[in-house]
Parts: C-alpha cells; sequence; structure tokens
C-alpha cells in the first residue's frame, strides 16, 4: 500500500524526462487582507470580509469578547476555589489529627487531675418559618423495652402531644408532608408566628 502511494507521489514530482527535479517553490498568497476598524479581515479585490459577524446578536464580536471574558474570569475563579479547597482540607486535617492526640494523651493518662469529659450536643430540628424567622425544636427519646422511640417537642409553642416515630427518617417524612394553612395565603410546617 505504501508502495504505490509513494510511486504516485514521484510520478507528480517527475518531469517529462523522468527528472526528480522540481521546479516548484513555495509561494506566497496571490491576495492580502487588511483588518478594518470592526476587526474584520477584508479583501477589497475579492470583495471578501472574513468573518462576516452582525453588529449586535448573539454571532456578534462584541458578544463574542464578552462570552470570553465571562468565560476567563469563570476559570479564574474556579482555580482560587481549587486552591482555597486544598488548603482548608489540609487545616482541617491537622486539626482532627491535633484533637485527636491530644484526646488520646489524656486517656492514656489516668494520673492526671484534668477529667476528659466528651462533649454532648443535643440533636435539634431547625426550622425557617415563612416571615424568616428561624426556630430550633429539641427531640424527646422514650425507651419502652427494647425499642426507642422518637419524639418532637414542641412545648414552647403547642400544648398538645406529638406522635411518636420508630425512626427519625419517619419523623422528618412525616412533618415533611404537614403543612398548616395560616388563612392568609402563607403555609407553615409547625404551628409558629
Amino acid at each position: 500500500m505504501t508502495d504505490s502511494s509513494s510511486s504516485a507521489v514521484d510520478k507528480l514530482d517527475t518531469d517529462e524526462n523522468n527528472s526528480n527535479e522540481s521546479e516548484s517553490s513555495p509561494s506566497p498568497p496571490s491576495y492580502a487582507v487588511f483588518e478594518d476598524e470592526h476587526g474584520n479581515l477584508v479583501n477589497p479585490a475579492l470583495n471578501v470580509i472574513w468573518p462576516m459577524r452582525p453588529r449586535r446578536g448573539r454571532y456578534s464580536l462584541k458578544e463574542y469578547r464578552e462570552q470570553k471574558q465571562r468565560f476567563q474570569k469563570h476559570s479564574e475563579q474556579q482555580r482560587q476555589n481549587k486552591k482555597y479547597d486544598f488548603k482548608s482540607r489540609k487545616q482541617s486535617k491537622g486539626q482532627l489529627e491535633v484533637s485527636h492526640s491530644h484526646a488520646t494523651e489524656q486517656t492514656k493518662d489516668s494520673s492526671s487531675s484534668s477529667i476528659y469529659m466528651p462533649i454532648k450536643m443535643p440533636l435539634m430540628l431547625a426550622y425557617m418559618s415563612s416571615s424568616g424567622k428561624i426556630y430550633n425544636f429539641g427531640f424527646k427519646r422514650h425507651e419502652f423495652g427494647s425499642e426507642s422511640f422518637w419524639q418532637l417537642d414542641l412545648s414552647g409553642i403547642e400544648d398538645r402531644e406529638q406522635p411518636l416515630f420508630r425512626s427519625m427518617s419517619a419523623l422528618i417524612q412525616y412533618y415533611k408532608s404537614l403543612v398548616i394553612d395560616r388563612g392568609d395565603g402563607k403555609t407553615e410546617i409547625f404551628p409558629v408566628d
């Protein structure tokens, strides 16, 4: 296959006497272009303008330049965010290692006078009303035999007892499906405001 293609090229390069000397040399193009004030390349002899862009709209040069600037800003912001995320990961990893080693040292040394007490944060449900106020509701855990049940504590806003649920996901699904119409077109999940 390569022999036939190379012989075809050789035949094109040879002259009448079968000599391989080629008298052709690279020549410059036979036309010239100039740039006008709008950034188009113009050849007045051939009456050609490239690119033919509209002055306004999606394909105009102005829109193209604005889109290019937006893309450059967006890519620069992404690069900055990646640098920030990488630094914050390093910092948080270092903080975790330090706090872990500190806690391990305290538990190993039983003769020290400091008392190691684990931090206990209460589990809360955060809710923002339609007026923009934020409420935090606590949970009650009830033990019946070997099973535990969860209940939302609305004692600050409603007196009636709330239902019990076997899992937190069931509790959340229940309150997501419950909507209270306030009468003024706004709805709430909890009886607040």
